[in-house]
């Protein structure tokens, strides 16, 4: 069901510091909703201190707001915020009923009735009946994950933060258990934050997805916003495997820059950020943005149009629905292109010479110092 028009979000993070070092980071998220945090830093720290610090396990700075209520000076257990994944396995002596009542045993504070009660109601909800009595070594992968998530929802959490859930499940599993969730989601309204290093499972998860780079909120959008129009370079890199080249802005135009390559050619990007005329910029171009011709050899340099960049074919790995290629600039610089599979496997030799090009919506240019800002 949609959040009433004008009530509080189910979160809202002000002025939140995940790490030490790191800037405040604001967020807010509607009920029912799903946000999907990837971690593209050198380590998974941020992920967890941010899982840690919402449920109230580590100090924090900044505010927690639960469906408008400031929670932070509450201890865990009191903020309607529960939790699961990476950091929080199954306990391997306890059965899958033992695992999933765990917390409320603990909470000391409900009904027999009302345990059993949510109890029934959890194991329909992920359909674990059949294997309550076992314990967690006897399930499969999809099985642990779902006593997992059945341990968190029996609790009733407004907010459920999903550290990694998926860490070490085998790929078409995790596909499968992502797919589970997002049916559950719709199925109870289940307000949640996915985080992931994973760039597939956050495309999955959520139609937002945030960026952090560790504790760095770089960018939170759509995934065409992010990969059309990524605010810095890391995140054209993390969401696309982007190709970074260096220019020099030789003339802007409203959003457009026209650049000088170190090769000599001159190409067109759209600006970002504090772009200005003589800068030097990073240019972002995802793999499958670039178009690339084959000219007959002689006719190489004879083809070429404004824009078009001269380059030699060093190799090519056809991958059945596409085509991965590598390829070499003037001046050394490689460049990954993905293309359908329309080439014959002639045209793909190595040492081929070829024109590369792209539409200037298609590619972005940064200030050369703008990395993670």
């Amino acid at each position: 069901m949609p959040p009433a028009h004008g009530s509080p979000p189910a979160l809202a993070l002000t002025d939140f510091t995940v790490l030490p070092k790191a800037p405040p980071l604001a967020l807010r998220l509607a009920s029912g909703r799903c946000i999907a945090l990837l971690g593209i830093g050198s380590t998974a720290q941020d992920l967890s201190a941010l899982t840690a610090a919402l449920a109230g396990r580590c100090p924090s700075s900044g505010q927690i707001c639960v469906n408008g209520v400031d929670v932070s000076p509450l201890p865990q257990g009191q903020r309607g915020i529960a939790t699961m994944g990476v950091h929080a396995p199954l306990f391997g002596h306890l059965s899958v009923t033992d695992n999933i009542l765990f917390p409320l045993r603990a909470m000391g504070t409900l009904s027999k009735a009302e345990i059993q009660r949510r109890r029934d109601e959890v194991l329909a909800l992920t359909g674990l009946d059949a294997v309550c009595s076992l314990l967690p070594s006897a399930l499969s992968a999809e099985q642990a994950f779902r006593a997992a998530l059945a341990r968190a929802l029996v609790v009733t959490p407004d907010l459920l933060v999903l550290n990694q859930p998926l860490d070490a499940m085998p790929p078409t599993a995790a596909k499968r258990s992502l797919v589970f969730l997002e049916r559950l989601r719709q199925a109870i309204g289940l307000t949640s934050l996915f985080l992931t290093r994973d760039r597939t499972e956050a495309f999955m998860a959520a139609n937002t997805i945030g960026v952090l780079d560790h504790g760095h909120l770089l960018q939170l959008a759509d995934a065409p916003t992010l990969l059309n129009r990524p605010a810095t370079p890391a995140v054209a890199l993390a969401l696309g495997d982007a190709n970074i080249l260096t220019g020099k802005v030789l003339r802007l135009d409203d959003d457009v820059a026209e650049l000088r390559l170190p090769s000599g050619e001159t190409v067109e990007a759209m600006a970002e950020g504090d772009l200005a005329e003589h800068d030097l910029a990073s240019i972002c171009i995802l793999p499958d943005r670039l178009s690339v011709l084959f000219p007959r050899q002689a006719e190489a340099d004879n083809t070429a149009e404004a824009g078009d960049l001269p380059c030699t074919l060093v190799s090519a790995h056809h991958l059945g629905h596409t085509i991965i290629m590598r390829m070499r600039l003037r001046d050394g610089t490689e460049i990954t292109v993905n293309r359908p599979p329309v080439h014959t496997q002639r045209e793909l030799g190595a040492g081929r010479s070829a024109l590369l090009a792209w539409q200037t919506r298609n590619a972005t240019a940064f200030p050369m110092d703008k990395k993670t800002s």
